[in-house]
This record gives structure tokens, sequence and C-alpha cells, in this order.
């Protein structure tokens, strides 16, 4: 039993070697709506993204954390909260989930910090940020960049991953402020017209417990927000001058054409920087299933040193989905390349089959020894 242990052990180490458990790239909402624990949909309702989901940070999540060992509800709270971070409240009955918020700083005033700069009209936070009702990881306020837009390898995921796991009772970040001409609408007019642009370090509070399942999957949901938009990050940081944080760049409304980060939210296409992470025509697909991946890393780690209740299973595990043979890895491939990014229903149904397959496993229980803490008189 001991050597099956290490050997368990020493698996999901070389698994998140080999992916990098911090090495990472947001994955859009789709045409889809909702799925409670209970089966309830709601299915989505007004404009674009509102009431919608990423298969990515929803469904897969649910399967990956099955995957690796953990309790149908422990799965489903890795999942909801990891979508959470970007729809900040998801229906239910009787009561909606809400991320929420602990507070915010007061912002910094143009005024005084913005001498000498561009500073007519706010860019960011966006007028849809109410420092009252939006969650702390609210896409439209000032820790946006911070949750969504993290740097692959760099000390914004790992003050996530530090604070997800509980190795940091608090949670260290930055905010970001932008103001720009009259007549600029996002950060980089603003950016290229002498705006002021401001971040600041600091503590951000946070309505979830540090080292809990809801930290978990906020730092699982910025691991893959790192992989998705990591090409998009180089590009920016390209850009003459360079582009402070990330951010989505739509020509529509006057940004220059950044092939890596276009993407019009009210417009989403197959061929956008998000649309391309789906299907058999972009290259792009290989970070969405490099995220799956590092997601299953962490995912299995988290579950073989804390709440997971079986062993996590190989990526090379056979299994068979919709009465095809294949891996756990070959299925993750099939979720990411066998249909295009308008075609998320599928995607949703080949996950059921994946999830059935995936509870007939036979698993190996996790047996965890609790030693007696002695203390030296």
């Amino acid at each position: 039993m001991k050597r099956k242990w290490l050997m368990y052990a020493v698996m999901v180490l070389g698994l998140c070697l080999t992916v990098g458990t911090v090495s990472v790239w947001g994955f859009a909402e789709e045409e889809l709506g909702f799925r409670d624990r209970d089966g309830t949909y709601y299915p989505p309702v007004g404009d674009f993204p509102a009431g919608r989901i990423s298969t990515v940070h929803d469904d897969l999540t649910l399967a990956l954390a099955i995957a690796a060992g953990f309790t149908i509800t422990d799965s489903h709270t890795l999942r909801i909260w990891n979508q959470l971070v970007d729809s900040e409240v998801l229906p239910s009955t009787p009561v909606s989930y809400t991320y929420g918020n602990a507070g915010f700083y007061a912002p910094p005033n143009p005024v005084v910090e913005c001498i000498g700069k561009n500073r007519a009209r706010q860019i960011w936070p966006t007028s849809r940020f109410d420092p009252d009702t939006s969650a702390v990881t609210s896409r439209f306020g000032p820790y946006s960049p911070f949750f969504h837009f993290p740097h692959l390898g760099g000390s914004d995921l790992r003050a996530l991953r530090d604070w997800a796991w509980g190795n940091s009772d608090t949670l260290e970040g930055y905010e970001a402020y932008a103001w720009g001409q009259r007549t600029d609408l996002t950060l980089i007019q603003a950016v290229q017209n002498d705006g002021c642009i401001i971040t600041r370090t600091v503590t951000i509070s946070m309505p979830v417990p540090a080292g809990s399942l809801e930290a978990f999957a906020t730092y699982l949901h910025a691991l893959g927000d790192a992989y998705s938009h990591a090409d998009c990050m180089d590009a920016l940081a390209a850009q003459t001058p360079p582009v402070p944080w990330g951010t989505h760049t739509v020509p529509a409304i006057g940004d220059p054409s950044i092939y890596a980060c276009d993407y019009n939210p009210s417009n989403p296409q197959n061929d956008d920087a998000h649309g391309r992470e789906f299907g058999s025509v972009y290259t792009d697909t290989q970070r969405t299933i490099e995220a799956a991946r590092a997601i299953y890393a962490e995912l299995s780690a988290r579950s073989l040193l804390r709440e997971g209740v079986y062993m996590p299973l190989p990526l090379t595990t056979t299994l068979v989905v919709s009465g095809t043979e294949t891996t756990l890895d070959g299925a993750i491939v099939t979720f990411v390349t066998a249909w295009d990014y308008d075609e998320p229903a599928r995607r949703r149904e080949y996950v059921d089959r994946l999830v059935e397959a995936l509870r007939a496993q036979s698993r190996t229980a996790i047996r965890r020894v609790y030693l007696p803490l002695v203390l030296s008189p």
C-alpha cells in the first residue's frame, strides 16, 4: 500500500511539473445557459454575454474535478465558483449563487494624481462597475486585470495560488485605473493619447476564505484565463507604448486591430481571439488544451493533498465516451477541437457523457494517515 501511495504521489507531482502548476493563459461565454447542481437549466436571457457560461470554466471543470477524485458535491462547488468569477451571480432556487465583495478602496483622485495627463473621461473602471453591488472579481472593476489577465509565471498568479491553497491568509494584488480624452473609449486609446494610467498594489479584501474550495476555484479560473490570454498579453506588451495591463481590442469602436486580442463581447465570432480557441481550424486550440491540462494538474494535487476522496486518474486512463474508446487526455482534446466556438451545446453533451464514463470507473480511495502532534515539554 505504501508503494502504491508513493506511485500516485509521484504521478501527480510529475503531472504538475510537466504541465506547470503556475504556467498559465479567459475563455469567453458561449450561447449556453447555466445548469444548477440538480440539473435545472436556466436559458440565457438578455444581451450577450449576460446569463451565458463558458464550457471551459463551467462544464469541463466539473468533469476534471471528478476525474481528479473530488466528490460530486465538491466538483459542483468548484465549477460553480469558477464560473462565478466571470458571472458574479448565477441563478438558483431558493437563493442565487453570488460571489460578492468585501469592500473596495477609494479610487485615486485624478485631479491630484493625473497632473499633465488627459483625464477628461474615466476609462477604467467602467460605468458598469458599482462598488456596492459588483463582485470583487468583476470584469469591469479595478481588480479585473488581476483576476482575468494574470501573467504566465507572474507574481499575480503566484499570489492567487498561495491564497487559494491557504499558504497566505491574504491576497496581495493590484488595482487598475485609467482616464483619457473625452473621445477615448478604451484603455488602448487612453494609452495612445497620453491618458492617465494608475496601478496600485493592495491587499484585496475577499468574501471567501483563503484556502477554501471557493478560493481554489477562483484560482483555477485565473489559471485558465492566463492561458487563454497569454498571446494577447505578449502582443499588448509589444505595443508602443506598451499597454499596462490586459484588455481586449475592439476595432469596431476605434481600437487598433491586434489579432491576439481582438474580441467584441457583444458580437463574438468563431474567428476572434476566443472563438479560435475551439474547433479544428486554428492552432489557438493548443492553449485551451494546455489550460485544461494545467487545471487538471492543480485539481489532482489539491485532491490528493486535501479534499479528494479518490486517487486522481492519470491522463492516460482509458475511457469509453459516447461509444468511442479514448483516454482522459484524448477526451480533453475532443472537447476542445471537435466543435467550433458556436457549438457549446454539443460540448456540454460530450462532457455529460464524459462524466458518466468517469463515474463508471473503478476508483482507488485516498487513505490519509493523521499523526498526533507531539509537543516537547
